[in-house]
């Protein structure tokens, strides 16, 4: 099943580069990373704040079982001009063997 899985993020994956904390070059591979919409449909999360209101976006990351998302310190995925904080982080198994990794992240502030 993960040989299938590693077809597909190839396929159809964006191309995403994953920082470890402190380094200055990443490891390029393959991720599914799609926005989650709350339940209303908004597009855009939002939390007001005194300064009015910030941008709380949730992404979902489905990456390759080949890079851990659970050892990069305050590192960050980034795809594009976009950097995305990683606020959960988990590998997924099939049987004993682990498939992807499913991570839920966040838009990184700009000054981050």
């Amino acid at each position: 099943m993960t040989g299938a899985w590693s077809r597909i993020l190839e396929k159809y994956g964006q191309k995403v580069t994953v920082y470890k904390e402190n380094a200055e070059t990443g490891t390029v591979c393959r991720a599914f990373l799609q926005p989650a919409l709350e339940r209303r449909g908004e597009g855009y999360q939002t939390l007001p704040t005194p300064l009015g209101l910030v941008r709380q976006d949730q992404w979902i990351y489905l990456g390759s079982s080949e890079v851990s998302l659970d050892t990069l310190g305050d590192g960050y995925v980034a795809w594009g001009e976009r950097k995305f904080s990683i606020r959960a982080a988990q590998p997924v198994y099939l049987g004993d063997e682990l498939a992807y990794w499913w991570g839920l992240l966040v838009i990184r502030d700009a000054d981050a």
